[in-house]
């Protein structure tokens, strides 16, 4: 009888083995791990060229990710933030508060849905879409009449303007132009531009040789083998000949621990004009740059360098402009200057001599007040594949740096990118494009 117990035993307890050991396959066979999360990258205060009237963007403005990835914002200038939510309606889900020039936040993303979010100090927005991993097909390319619109033009002085509209070739060569007139039967256009993808972007053209104190009608005409298509009609009015100036406060650029450059615009408005900058510490701001002539009836960008500032500290500013015919004040800005010490700050520039088989790559490194290495990464993808000899530099100020490289290919796409490091960290600069001959 004993040997039936011991015997019934060792079954029940070889079945709970069996039960033990199918349980932990079905466990690793049916719940495999996901994959390795992502990192998505979008560009905080990004503006296109020329900055100063085309608005500040987030870039790009829509990110598609999986469940468990995430986005890294990083600032292209200062005073910007990424808060979830729409306009004036922020929903609590994150929100990086405004920072500055090369600061970075990041959000992971666990669930499926579409996030807006936009910029508390600005018109920036953004989304950020997240999906299921489950492979889907490809879309269809987009392949129809390109869509336009018609902006509120710009840059309006007494004899020229700028038209400004935005543009979706829709997948197709698509040529573009405006047409402007005193009446909406127009009667002028701007010589044609030509556009390629699926994006929607800003477009524009300068305009002279109108009439002062007139108003003017105008708006975007595109057209591809889909169609053609004709923005809704706005209208300007020119300044009188002469007049008191008139002044745009832009954003300071390079921003470092002690120094930063003062930028605005001024149409002088037909008379001879002294532009100056104000700053300080407050709105009283108590410091004054070098004051500038300027004659003319066209705008112009102006800037000044300042220095012996404070580290870390906030600093107000705005243009001022006078002629016989009154002052105009820009509005007032601010900028933060950097902490005496830190992590390098760099900005990639265009490649210049670019040839068959070489190009001079270019940027600029604030070291941040400590000893800083640079160098460049280029390749033919943004893996990059080279890099060039590296170049020590130290200081508190911008400096340009370059290195030639050889041994291309020609005809061939290279990417590149500014990179440096010091004791307090490395930063990476935006990676830049250029086209061997």
């Amino acid at each position: 009888m004993n040997t039936i117990y011991t015997t019934l035993a060792l079954v029940k307890i070889d079945s709970w083995r069996l039960v033990l050991l199918l349980a932990t396959a079905v466990s690793l066979i049916g719940y495999p791990k996901p994959a390795s999360a992502a990192t998505f990258n979008v560009t905080v205060g990004l503006c296109h060229y020329p900055c100063g009237y085309f608005p500040f963007v987030f870039g790009p403005s829509s990110v598609t990710i999986h469940p468990g990835d995430q986005v890294m914002w990083t600032w292209a200038s200062n005073g910007h933030s990424t808060t979830s939510g729409r306009p004036g309606m922020p929903d609590g889900i994150w929100n990086s508060g405004v920072r500055n020039y090369g600061a970075t936040f990041t959000h992971t993303f666990n669930s499926v849905g579409t996030f807006p979010y936009y910029c508390t100090q600005g018109a920036e927005v953004g989304q950020v879409i997240v999906i299921s991993a489950t492979p889907t097909p490809t879309p269809t390319p987009p392949n129809g009449p390109p869509i336009v619109t018609t902006n509120p033009a710009g840059f309006i002085a007494s004899f020229s303007a700028i038209l400004k509209g935005s543009l979706n070739p829709d997948g197709l060569s698509t040529t573009f132009h405006f047409e402007y007139g005193t009446t909406s039967s127009y009667g002028l256009t701007t010589a044609p531009q030509t556009h390629t993808g699926d994006t929607s972007r800003p477009v524009s053209a300068n305009i002279n040789s109108l009439a002062a104190h007139t108003t003017y009608h105008f708006r975007i005409v595109a057209s591809n083998t889909a169609g053609t298509t004709f923005g809704s009609d706005r209208t300007f009015t020119t300044l009188s000949p002469t007049g008191p100036p008139v002044v745009t406060t832009n954003p300071a650029t390079l921003i470092a621990s002690f120094s930063a450059t003062l930028n605005g615009s001024v149409d002088p408005h037909g008379l001879a004009t002294s532009i100056h900058f104000q700053y300080g510490t407050t709105t009283s701001y108590g410091l004054s740059t070098a004051p500038q002539s300027h004659t003319g009836n066209t705008y112009l960008n102006v800037s000044a360098n300042i220095s012996s500032l404070s580290a870390s500290t906030v600093y107000h500013f705005r243009i001022v402009a006078t002629n016989s015919a009154g002052t105009t004040f820009g509005s007032d800005r601010t900028f933060t200057t950097l902490s005496p010490t830190g992590p390098p700050v760099v900005t990639t520039n265009p490649a210049t001599s670019i040839a068959s088989f070489s190009a001079t790559l270019d940027g600029s490194v604030d070291p941040h007040g400590l000893a800083t290495s640079v160098h460049f990464q280029y390749g033919t993808t943004t893996s990059y594949e080279l890099t060039t000899a590296p170049q020590s530099h130290t200081g508190n100020t911008y400096l340009n740096v370059s290195a030639n490289i050889s041994s291309l290919s020609a005809s061939t796409v290279y990417h590149f990118r500014i990179v440096a490091s010091n004791s307090a960290g490395t930063r990476f600069g935006s990676d830049r494009t250029f086209t061997t001959q």
